[in-house]
């Protein structure tokens, strides 16, 4: 008896309204193996022509299987519309990478570059700071305009394309200074758009009296999304070239400061690239000191917790570099006295003691010494843990993700940096190291910065 064959029904091959990533061969098998099981449960979206704007996975394997696919038809959608829908459904649906998310927010600005960042984030369901961080990078390599107009939520034109997510500026507090001092600080202050490492071999070589850096740090994605992660190799890549470049344009008797936190990679377990990096740093120009800041209102993490039980992080380290005999004016950051040790340095048994005594470590002493010093100085030594609140960084009050505190970058100006000096920052964000570079007498500050928004608030502070 002849037995007939059963020939499996070859499914149509149906292509996204868009370009997306395939789905994964496991994703996909586990898509074919619940449909076989379940039929098809999450109807897929066409338009009047029966084009697919979502579902097509589900689709082909529905043909291939000869079940029913439930459809919904959207109609009076613009071509626009249907693109902007599929991907937005995919970003909700999908497990893209954060490349393959980043992609999908690229192809949609490439296709609607006259659109607002909220706006597309709202269309697409992803916080508007990551469209703005794609855009950046658009707009740098030239696939967008930068100076395209720009349509609002609200239908508003803008045709900076900067203005389509600069936040709302507050009012600046009235610093009392003539329109004519503002302009001077303008004048003195010379802000780059671009890259630090293409851009500080533009400086001059011996012309800085102090770099002062805080940059971002390996392996933290910031939520604003304008710095992206960066991996340790990259990052060591980066700052190795940063640093020969600082030693290079700072002057034989200037300084370096870069302001550093290390992280974990897992809780309780640090990465060790900050102390990889401050022996490379040490030996490639010498560490002056250890110095550290000392953030006195870090909040607590999730380490804290009883069930990890792990200290707050609360200590940057300021990795102070240049040569053993650099510029520094200690009395300049002088502590002010506690009142006991003002109360014993004016006393007249502590005038004139100068008994030798001997200290716990057995270090010996003269206490009317010590009087003498505080009285002709007018304070004490400071300590190289500096405590510094990072709660009231200025700059940050117009969305930088990790603003400088002004106390700890002036506190530095005025130890390292010599009146009429001048101060660079490769990493200036909002400006806080400028403002107190000019604060401090500097007679000229250059910052640098990937991220235009940024260099406009610093801008404004410096002109306040």
């Amino acid at each position: 008896m002849a037995t007939t064959k059963t020939r499996r029904r070859k499914p149509k091959r149906y292509q996204p309204i868009v370009k997306l990533p395939p789905l994964p061969d496991d994703q996909l098998e586990g898509l074919r193996s619940s449909i076989s099981v379940n039929g098809v449960k999450v109807p897929i979206i066409i338009d009047e022509k029966k084009q697919i704007i979502d579902g097509w996975h589900r689709k082909m394997i529905a043909d291939e299987l000869e079940y029913d696919c439930p459809e919904i038809v959207e109609e009076g959608l613009t071509d626009e519309d249907k693109r902007t829908l599929a991907r937005a459904l995919n970003l909700a649906r999908r497990q893209l990478n954060q490349d393959q998310k980043r992609q999908v927010i690229a192809d949609q600005l490439i296709e609607t570059p006259s659109r607002s960042n909220r706006w597309i984030a709202k269309q697409l369901g992803v916080s508007h700071p990551t469209v703005g961080s794609v855009r950046e990078e658009l707009e740098a390599t030239g696939k967008i305009d930068q100076l395209a107009e720009v349509i609002g939520e609200n239908g508003k034109r803008y045709k900076n394309s900067n203005e389509r997510y600069t936040p709302n500026h507050k009012p600046l507090k009235d610093t009392g200074r003539t329109k004519e001092e503002k302009q001077q600080r303008l004048a003195a202050a010379t802000l780059i758009h671009g890259d630090c490492r293409e851009e500080l071999k533009n400086l001059r070589t011996n012309s800085a009296d102090l770099a002062f850096f805080d940059p971002p740090y390996p392996e933290v994605r910031k939520r604003s999304g304008d710095y992206p992660k960066i991996k340790e190799a990259d990052w060591f890549d980066l700052m190795k070239d940063v640093v020969v470049q600082a030693k290079r344009i700072v002057k034989p008797t200037g300084s370096c400061v870069i302001v550093l936190q290390p992280n974990y990679e897992s809780l309780g377990k640090m990465r060790l690239w900050l102390w990889d990096f401050v022996s490379w740093a040490g030996r490639e120009w010498n560490l002056i000191q250890d110095s550290y800041w000392w953030a006195t209102d870090a909040m607590p993490l999730a380490g804290t917790s009883r069930k990890h039980g792990l200290m707050r992080q609360s200590v940057k380290m300021c990795v102070w570099l240049g040569s053993p005999d650099c510029y520094r004016d200690q009395d300049a950051v002088l502590w002010t006295p506690a009142q006991k040790t003002l109360a014993d340095t004016y006393s007249q048994r502590f005038q004139g003691d100068d008994r030798l005594r001997k200290g716990p470590a057995g270090r010996t002493y003269r206490q009317a010494r010590f009087a003498r010093a505080l009285d002709e100085r007018g304070g004490t030594t400071p300590f190289n843990l500096l405590p510094i609140s990072c709660g009231a960084s200025i700059g940050g009050r117009e969305g930088h993700p990790a603003a400088t505190p002004y106390d700890l970058a002036s506190w530095w100006c005025r130890y390292l940096l010599p009146s009429n000096g001048v101060l660079i920052d490769a990493f200036c964000g909002s400006g806080t190291s400028l403002v107190a570079g000019l604060d401090n007498a500097a007679k000229k500050v250059i910052g640098i910065d990937r991220v235009s928004k940024y260099l406009r608030t610093a801008k404004r502070w410096i002109g306040s």
